[in-house]
């Protein structure tokens, strides 16, 4: 299976085009000018790529790694915990992207939807480097 193969660099490629899609969104919210057609166009490409990575994420690599980890008998406990809140943040993200999934909400609650753009991001960021610098490196560790 290819997808397993070079599953980490599929994910850390996909965690650099989320990161760019809502900081394109950002960035064109705090213009004096708005484009929301703009920022809308952005949700909507993060509301496709999103599901997809936590698809790849979530039911391909957490379930492979704790497999990996459990066949060199690895307490896996931990990384099981770690797993769940990163499912809590992903489901929050995917909260915040329907929220604002069409540009008639968006232009409708701009104001929330800068201040909420701006949380969002921190949390995915927070998702992505606790899993870059964490459970991505047991990877390789446990090959």
């Amino acid at each position: 299976m290819e997808e397993i193969n070079n599953i980490l660099e599929t994910l850390i490629a996909q965690h650099r085009v989320l990161q760019k899609d809502l900081i394109d969104s950002l960035a064109l919210s705090i213009l004096e000018n708005p484009d929301i057609p703009q920022i809308d166009a952005g949700m909507k490409k993060f509301l496709v790529d999103l599901p997809e990575h936590l698809n790849l994420e979530n039911n391909i690599f957490y379930p492979n790694l704790l497999e990996k980890m459990k066949k060199k008998n690895i307490d896996t406990i931990k990384t099981e915990a770690f797993i769940a809140e990163m499912i809590i943040i992903g489901n929050a993200v995917m909260a915040f992207s329907d929220k604002y999934k069409t540009m008639p909400l968006i232009e409708s609650q701009f104001d929330n939807f800068k201040k909420e753009l701006s949380n969002i991001i921190s949390v995915l960021n927070t998702r992505i480097e606790s899993e870059e610098s964490g459970v991505y490196l047991y990877w390789g560790m446990y090959n």
